[in-house]
């Protein structure tokens, strides 16, 4: 029987952060009184105490209900906050900006928009920057106080934000700085429900909290050395052939060229002079001669050859030979510096552990990962975040079934308004 039987409940999902997890809002003479977690909804297994808390929030007697005017100057100890109507908070808005926008410019005006990790703003952010970019200001000062700088350096390393963990079909999960159990329940449920299903999970974390103590391998790793461990897992993999190297082959610069003397790709140009700068040469090992790649195209000219990663080979530029190694034999030669001793020196993980990580990452395939706060809070975040990233591209399982998937989205328009910026 339910607990309110003459109530409606209303079946929607929590707005309180990026989780969207499914809920039931229990309503009672118009009146928020519960919000559940709603088993039917795919991500409604389970509520966080700060879901469950969002009446408190609601009726809060603290909660600002209407626009507020200071009266009296900034610094002073007393604001003098007075109530004004809605049409005239936007009167004052809007004719504020409209002045500095014709006195200084549109651009130097700076919009701030809170985060859509921890807060209800999601929604509404879309047109939050379509208000920004008509406005002609380019400055959003964008909070995320559960940062994503890991999304950013995603797009450095592959080419768009860090997808999706596809856990229905992965064979291993890892979680590196991420404990989803306190802020992202859905991945928190769905990795239980993938470990059930038999898929391994490996947790790197310095505490041995939430999913990191029924993982398979839990890896403490001292604070702000992941980076190391991430190089040291990879040069386990490498030196043991336990990489995909098709996937290396076919999706990454991995075969690409590295000048020895410029530390730069070698592109086409260096070959004749001209011809584009904008096309590079891998090596085939088959014919002992260079081959030319397209990025427009993403093909090989000619297609179909067997790309060196690793060696060192001379070729005659237009103005000397010089010596270049595949981009990744050059990756690899970094990865084998770390040692998994070294890295047990560096990270205070075991080096069987370090071991063990990477033959699980490569027995357990597909994997599917996530990177979170716990990488992005440290000043070599961007170094540790592209490791991890690289490490992952081992094991051949992005955009693939069970791994990190660009999943199709509904097509909707951009409401950004990024068009009226330029």
């Amino acid at each position: 029987m339910s607990e309110y039987p003459a109530t409606p409940r209303i079946h929607g999902y929590c707005a309180l952060c990026r989780s969207r997890c499914g809920c039931i809002s229990v309503v009672e003479d118009g009146q928020l009184i519960a919000v559940k977690p709603d088993p039917c909804h795919p991500t409604g297994q389970a509520l966080c105490a700060k879901g469950r808390a969002a009446p408190e929030l609601v009726y809060h007697p603290e909660r600002l209900l209407y626009p507020m005017r200071r009266t009296r100057p900034k610094g002073d100890p007393d604001p003098g906050w007075q109530r004004i109507s809605w049409d005239e908070a936007l009167d004052l808005t809007a004719t504020t900006l409209r002045r500095l926008a014709d006195m200084h410019g549109p651009e130097t005006v700076a919009f701030s928009i809170t985060t859509g990790a921890g807060t209800a703003i999601a929604d509404a952010a879309p047109w939050i920057d379509r208000l920004i970019q008509t406005f002609g200001s380019p400055n959003n000062c964008s909070a995320d106080e559960l940062c994503t700088w890991h999304h950013t350096v995603s797009q450095f390393t592959f080419g768009v934000r860090l997808p999706a963990p596809e856990f229905t079909q992965t064979g291993c999960v890892l979680f590196w700085g991420h404990n989803p159990s306190t802020s992202w329940l859905t991945h928190a449920t769905d990795a239980v429900a993938a470990q059930a299903r038999g898929a391994r999970l490996i947790v790197v974390d310095p505490r041995r909290a939430g999913l990191a103590a029924r993982a398979d391998l839990w890896l403490r790793v001292r604070p702000g050395s992941d980076g190391a461990l991430a190089l040291g897992i990879a040069g386990v993999m490498i030196a043991e052939g336990w990489f995909d190297k098709d996937f290396v082959r076919d999706w990454t610069n991995g075969p690409l060229l590295v000048r020895s003397d410029t530390g730069r790709l070698l592109t086409e140009r260096d070959l004749s002079p001209h011809s584009s700068q904008e096309r590079y040469v891998a090596w085939d090992q088959g014919t002992q001669r260079p081959v030319l790649y397209d990025p427009t195209t993403v093909l090989y000219d000619p297609p179909g050859r067997d790309l060196a990663l690793f060696g060192h080979y001379e070729i005659a530029t237009t103005s000397e030979a010089v010596e270049c190694s595949p981009a990744f034999d050059l990756y690899a030669a970094l990865c084998q510096r770390y040692t998994p001793e070294i890295v047990e020196t560096i990270t205070w993980v075991p080096r069987d552990q370090v071991r063990q990580a990477a033959h699980l990452l490569f027995v357990s395939r597909p994997v599917s990962y996530y990177v979170w706060t716990g990488i992005d809070q440290h000043t070599n975040a961007t170094q540790s975040c592209r490791a991890i990233a690289l490490l992952y591209a081992l094991t051949g399982s992005f955009d693939a079934p069970g791994g990190n998937v660009l999943f199709t989205k509904v097509p909707t328009p951009d409401l950004s308004g990024q068009e009226y910026l330029f």
